[in-house]
């Protein structure tokens, strides 16, 4: 017996969806934050729009070099 997953994309404005028998849905995208919870996007545009929610993890000011 197979078990059929639905994979919704973790965008906030995105409602698309893939089901699937496979662990990982084939046509999206996934990533992994540190916590070890994948997150699943359907493009690259979503990806993107879930990116700039998250404060930069690094900020070099103009000119120079953090330090």
């Amino acid at each position: 017996m197979s078990i059929e997953r639905v994979f919704t994309c973790n965008s906030e404005d995105c409602e698309r969806h893939v089901r699937t028998t496979s662990t990982h849905p084939p046509t999206f995208i996934a990533v992994t934050e540190d916590a070890g919870d994948a997150l699943h996007f359907c493009s690259w545009d979503c990806v993107l729009k879930f990116a700039a929610t998250k404060p930069p993890m690094e900020v070099i000011p103009m000119g120079g070099e953090a330090g």
